[in-house]
Order: structure tokens, then sequence, then C-alpha cells
């Protein structure tokens, strides 16, 4: 049996959703993600599941493209 008494009520969303966006925000303001994974608030936020489950969710990658999509079309030369 787990020590959490509150196991019965399933995972997390909103731990996960802060998690989400602290990630993402680390990595807008130029972060590389090894040094946002090995960020002691991450670490504080989850153990290594949660961390893993939240960086390869959809919705993380997607921000994660939006972020590459905008940084290059800034780099675009102006027609």
């Amino acid at each position: 049996m787990s020590g959490n008494p509150y196991q019965f009520l399933g995972p997390r969303p909103f731990r996960e959703a802060r998690l989400r966006s602290y990630i993402v925000a680390q990595h807008r303001a130029g972060r590389s993600l090894s040094a946002i994974m090995a960020d002691p608030y991450v670490r504080r936020c989850g153990g290594e599941s949660l961390c893993w489950r939240v960086l390869v969710d959809r919705r993380t990658i997607e921000a994660f493209e939006r972020d590459v999509r905008d940084s290059i079309e800034r780099c675009a030369p102006q027609a």
C-alpha cells in the first residue's frame, strides 16, 4: 500500500499543468531542456516519472514546436 492516503483520487492534473507551464516558460526564456529538467524546482514538483510524463505529453511537445516555429519566423529575412 502507498504512503499517500489520497492515492484513490488518481493523478493530479493541476500538478502536471503547473510543471508543464514552468518547463515551457523556462524553455521560452532560453534555457536548455537538460538544464530545466535538472532544475531543483522541477525535481520538487514531482518524481522522475511525473517529469517524464509531462515532458513527453502531446501538449508540451506542441508548445515546444510552436516556440521553434516562432523563433524561425523571427529569424527569417524580411521580404
